[in-house]
């Protein structure tokens, strides 16, 4: 299990709540949004937990980059919309009313899916660095050898 994902994750639950703070803001004084954005953090720590989990439990067979960026972000965002559908369910009239749970669900899937997204741009971008990295090395490794 990738602990790093799970921390990230509890930081892109916090992001979400401030989104949905900013995005629909309600009649609260500061301490209460405060402890919504924490509570929406948990709630990011806790499905990033269940995300990693079911990543982990995939067959090696599909150990690729892609494949497995891919697999997470859809588990990922199904267990989002899940949780999001079930805190509006539990919030009483939320369900009946569409124009609530609709932004909602549509703000945490987003910003779920940019996230991951942009963390597959930064793994892409890193392991690109890593090969030039080793053809410079091995460039220089040749050319020392070739002056003895």
């Amino acid at each position: 299990m990738n602990y790093e994902n799970v921390v990230k994750s509890f930081f892109l639950g916090a992001i979400i709540g401030l989104a949905l703070q900013v995005f629909s803001p309600g009649e609260a004084d500061a301490p209460t949004r405060v402890l919504v954005v924490l509570a929406s953090g948990g709630v990011g720590l806790l499905i990033g937990l269940v995300t990693e989990w079911l990543t982990a439990l995939l067959p090696i067979r599909i150990a690729r980059a892609g494949a497995y960026f891919l697999i997470n972000n859809l588990i990922a965002v199904a267990i989002t919309a899940i949780v999001v559908v079930s805190l509006v369910a539990l919030n009483g009239e939320g369900v009946a009313r569409a124009d609530v749970w609709w932004p909602v669900l549509g703000v945490a899937v987003g910003i779920v899916s940019v996230a991951n997204l942009v963390d597959y741009l930064l793994y892409r971008r890193a392991q690109l660095r890593l090969r030039a990295l080793q053809a410079q090395l091995a460039d220089a490794a040749t050319a020392e050898r070739s002056e003895v």
